[in-house]
């Protein structure tokens, strides 16, 4: 927040930054930095603090010495006694005897009068914004020194007189005229601040009591509109990086039946959301093109293994007939749905998509385990490792159990006891033992 300030120093006015403010606040310099203590001691108004007034003096008092060519704390003298070189001020000390120049209160030193709370405070020059052309009367001695609280009385009333004429960002000093600028771009930025100002005055918000009150809460209502900003955008089409991408999968499942025109999801579409261990899209073609209607649940389980079996470079397997012409049409079928998604612009090559989806690696090793062969038999067909062919399996008996739920969804009998029974054939021996470690007495 911005303060103002009257510099006694020169009798002007001064804006600054002020922690802790959430409005303009108006204040006066008591004294100007000296060798001892490099700050401006400040008075500011501060109508955000409680009316509490501090009576007992510092115990470490602050020793402070003038700056020897200009005496501290300035009021207004008539302009027939004013020098050359004193324009603008004369100083007090001059009328009622030169003071100390010790600081007897403690920093920040807090109370009210008048009936407006105010604080003293020290503030680093750099905090300085801009002179303003408003002058004060204090006197420094019984506000510093003997701490006298109709001094301070004096001091906040004249700050509020000048407040209730209206003066709440009095006029600044011209930046060319009188403060002898010459960068054009800080008289730029200097006069556009105090525009911005002056707007701010204008504003009916600056002279409401409960500003600090109402800040909070547009601050907690901006809060909340940003949050609700945020989840719209995350509902919204904008927020899906991969939009093309998403309206080309959404056209393929309309193509292929599981969702209708109106995106409603068909029976087909939840038989695909039943699939997990294998690829949704092949496994359901897989079981509404009845592949596995001809096959016996030993050649069926064993089909089934290229969708849950990984690894890529394996042995060829030995397969029947019936299992060879079987593989064929599975594969036909990834290579079909990687044509249709291709052709609705997904970044989809077929063949790899076919290659990636579907390895038959182990068609012959399972269908073999499913006939009953002993696991050291099924071992010598492939090349395959053992802890590999053991965790193949065990996958295997959960996409029979989705290709059952799947079954019952779409009303299939046949296709449910098929997988029940293709479930109960490859769920056996050392491959679903408790444990593969195994003792001898």
């Amino acid at each position: 927040m911005r303060l103002e300030f009257f510099v006694s120093s020169s009798g002007n006015m001064l804006y600054l930054d002020f922690v802790g403010a959430k409005d303009h606040l108006l204040g006066v310099v008591l004294k100007i930095p000296s060798a001892n203590f490099k700050q401006h001691i400040v008075l500011v108004l501060r109508p955000d603090l409680q009316l509490t007034l501090q009576t007992s003096l510092a115990a470490d008092k602050l020793h402070e010495k003038g700056s020897g060519n200009v005496a501290q704390g300035y009021f207004i003298a008539p302009k027939s006694k004013r020098g050359q070189d004193d324009d603008y001020f004369s100083s007090a000390s001059s009328r009622k005897g030169k003071g100390s120049g010790i600081v007897n209160i403690k920093l920040p030193y807090s109370g009210s009068a008048a009936g407006m709370s105010f604080e003293v405070t020290g503030i680093e020059h750099k905090e300085f914004l801009s002179i303003c052309e408003c002058k004060i009367k204090i006197d420094q001695v019984r506000l510093l020194e003997d701490v006298s609280n109709a001094a301070f009385s004096m001091t906040v009333q004249q700050l509020l007189d000048l407040k209730a004429k209206g003066n709440k960002y009095p006029p600044a000093l011209d930046p060319i005229a009188d403060l002898k600028l010459k960068d054009m771009v800080l008289v730029e930025a200097y006069l556009k601040w105090h525009s911005i100002l002056q707007k701010m005055s204008e504003n009916k918000c600056h002279g409401c009591g409960k500003l600090e009150e109402h800040m909070l809460l547009l601050e907690e209502i901006n809060k909340h509109r940003e949050e609700v900003k945020a989840l719209k955008f995350q509902m919204s089409d904008e927020a899906l990086q991969q939009m093309p991408d998403f309206q080309g999968r959404i056209d393929v499942l309309k193509e292929i039946g599981c969702i209708d025109s109106d995106l409603v999801v068909q029976i087909k579409g939840r038989v695909a959301c039943e699939m997990n261990s294998g690829e949704e899209l092949i496994s359901t073609e897989c079981l509404f093109e009845n592949q596995l209607e001809d096959l016996e649940p030993e050649e069926a389980v064993a089909l089934m293994s290229a969708l849950v079996f990984q690894q890529k470079n394996t042995s060829d397997p030995s397969l029947t007939p019936k299992l060879a012409q079987a593989k064929k049409r599975l594969y036909y079928t990834a290579i079909r749905l990687g044509k249709l998604q291709e052709h609705f612009k997904l970044q989809i090559n077929p063949e790899e998509y076919a290659e990636d989806n579907l390895k038959f690696g182990l068609v012959e090793v399972v269908y073999e385990w499913a006939k009953g062969t002993p696991f050291a038999d099924i071992c010598e067909l492939t090349d395959v490792p053992e802890g590999l062919i053991v965790r193949t399996i065990v996958r295997l008996d959960e996409t029979c159990r989705e290709f059952r739920n799947a079954a019952a969804i779409m009303g299939n009998s046949a296709l449910h006891k098929k997988m029940e029974t293709a479930s109960n054939a490859i769920k056996r021996d050392i491959v679903f033992a408790a444990s593969l470690y195994i003792t001898g007495v």
